[in-house]
């Protein structure tokens, strides 16, 4: 019964969790040329009237903040000025170190290092300066040394490998018992033992790794220490890769770079989209729900200014193909905010609608002609609303056909485990029959539960789309609600707990096995109800024309090493 009333606790708190969850839309600007001043006008209208209609929207210092620390940042930029200061600070911590002044030197040192870390994947470019940026580390190592703080010496060193990879220190720059010391740290054991796979699209870009030059992708760098990196990968050798921060856990890490992604993407001054070429739709929809996935952001609205004062706001939101779009007059200083207002109206409704001319047009989201010129849909088709995408319908019919079977498979082992007991009553001294009576509790509870779980992770991913929630839906979830009363009622009236535990042999089994029966069938009836009372509320929180909030978006990025699956979103 406890067992019961712990997973409907957190079943329930999943649920509650999941309709507190609140993404924020992203407006995000794109461009084919270089126009620029329409962009930070055009952003701060939509979303003043996109909260306005109650919608959550990513500010755009929010936004760029938040994707550089999780997607990619502008390299850094160091001045002569900074790189003099740098080198100053760390020539003194040498010579106050030969002094024996070690606290005047650790402060020098640790102003160093924030130079360093502030700017490593510059400084780190040129192999001699990289040296020198490892020298300064190890320089801290000594100080600590002398300072008697040993293990924060040990800590220190390992952080100069992480910091300065592959780069080797000037040896006659410090004490043996540094360098020792240093030489443990690099060394691989088990603690550094993770591995860094970096890919890109193309293949063959130069790897830069905290700046250190590493190799052409795809390449695997190993034995690291598990923290922070930034890798670079750079196509052009005339221009920096973008920083991307990469947290390395135990085990390994990937990363898959696609260079035209990387070339279009802006973050200052706000995040944008700036394509060197012509660039399509269907190409700025993906790269938007690329900028979406990292945020995450439940929406984007992409807002795209023609040179002849045409701007187009189009609706990209998870998964979907269809994407609602309105196209209104701007100047070059930004849109009318009546214009605007008129445009999210259209968006929210989920219509695709001309708004430059006098009168609204409607338009076919899928080709963007008038709809008037569109042939009508299929009588069939319309009868059959369109299931989820391709790999998300088969993610949930997989996990759909596991989960029924394991479920199956409990109420199968609910019934062994009803004759294992007769055979322990008509038996009570026998151990095997005990035993097996015993083990088969555990296998029910598992199988029932891993059942019950996958079928209510598979309903929002294989559940066709529907505007409204289905009767059967509806019929699903009374069943649920049934099934949770009898097993509550079941629960309830069960036999009380007997004076011994049933773990003990040798004495008499009914008390047990009758109570056993009456729990076992209680957790079966309530893990039953679980996906049962889940159809529903798909329906109601999942994406539809009313609540375009509410979404879920698999992703399947696909590399030569592997593949990953992902799901994120509402529903």
């Amino acid at each position: 019964m406890r067992l019961f009333l712990a997973i409907a606790a957190l079943w329930l708190l999943g649920v509650s969790n999941a309709l507190a969850q609140s993404e924020d839309w992203l407006v995000l600007p794109t461009a084919d040329d270089e126009r620029t001043s329409w962009m930070e006008p055009t952003v701060s209208e939509v979303s003043r009237e996109l909260r306005r209609q109650g919608v959550g929207v990513w500010s755009s210092g929010q936004a760029v903040m938040i994707f550089e620390q999780r997607g990619s940042a502008p390299p850094s930029t160091v001045t002569p000025s900074i790189i003099e200061a740098w080198e100053a600070r760390s020539r003194a911590a040498v010579r106050q170190l030969a002094l024996g002044e070690y606290s005047r030197a650790l402060a020098e040192l640790e102003a160093a290092q924030a130079l360093s870390s502030a700017a490593l994947e510059e400084l780190n470019r040129e192999p001699e300066r990289a040296r020198t940026v490892l020298d300064t580390c190890l320089y801290t190592v000594r100080a600590l040394l002398e300072t008697g703080d040993d293990p924060g010496a040990k800590a220190q060193a390992r952080d100069c490998v992480g910091m300065v990879p592959n780069t080797e220190p000037t040896r006659y720059m410090h004490p043996p018992t540094v360098a020792d010391l240093y030489s443990d740290a690099a060394r691989p054991g088990p603690e550094n033992k993770s591995a860094l796979i970096v890919e890109s699209e193309p293949s063959g870009c130069l790897l830069r790794i905290n700046g250190v030059r590493m190799g052409p992708t795809p390449f695997e760098l190993k034995n690291l220490y598990p923290g922070e990196y930034r890798a670079q990968v750079e196509c052009d050798p005339e221009l920096r890769g973008r920083v991307h921060p990469v947290e390395v856990t135990s085990g390994r890490t990937a990363v898959f770079v696609v260079d035209r992604f990387e070339r279009a993407l802006r973050t200052k001054p706000l995040l944008h989209l700036r394509y060197a070429e012509p660039s399509t739709a269907g190409q700025r929809v993906r790269d938007a729900r690329e900028l979406g996935r990292v945020l995450p952001a439940a929406a984007v609205v992409l807002a795209s200014s023609s040179s002849t004062g045409m701007l187009e706001l189009r609706l990209v939101s998870g998964a979907r193909k269809d994407t609602a779009f309105a196209r209104i007059g701007s100047s070059p200083d930004g849109p009318d905010p009546a214009n605007v207002t008129r445009a999210v109206a259209t968006l929210l409704s989920g219509q695709c609608r001309d708004l430059t001319g006098a009168e609204p047009i409607a338009l076919d989201c899928a080709t963007g002609q008038p709809a008037a010129a569109v042939a009508p849909e299929p009588e069939a088709e319309r009868e059959h609303p369109p299931r989820p995408p391709r790999g998300q319908f088969i993610a949930g019919l997989t996990l759909a056909s596991a989960g029924t079977a394991s479920l199956l498979t409990g109420y199968g082992l609910l019934a062994v485990r009803g004759a294992a007991g007769d055979d322990w009553i008509a038996d009570s001294g026998s151990l095997d029959a005990h035993s097996k009576w015993l083990n088969l509790g555990t296998g029910l509870i598992v199988t029932g539960s891993a059942g019950a779980a996958m079928l209510v992770t598979a309903m929002p991913l294989a559940l066709p789309y529907k505007a409204k929630t289905p009767w059967w839906a509806w019929l699903s979830g009374g069943l649920g609600l049934g099934l949770t009363a009898g097993a509550i009622a079941v629960a309830v009236t069960a036999d009380p707990k007997p004076a011994e535990s049933c773990s003990v042999n040798n004495l008499n089994p009914e008390p047990c096995v009758n109570r056993r029966r009456q729990t076992d069938l209680a957790i079966m009836l309530g893990v039953t109800a679980a996906p049962l009372l889940t159809m529903p509320l798909v329906y109601l929180f999942r994406k539809n024309e009313k609540r375009i909030k509410a979404d879920l978006s698999p992703g399947i990025h696909v590399h030569r090493s592997g593949g990953t699956l992902t799901i994120r979103g509402l529903y």
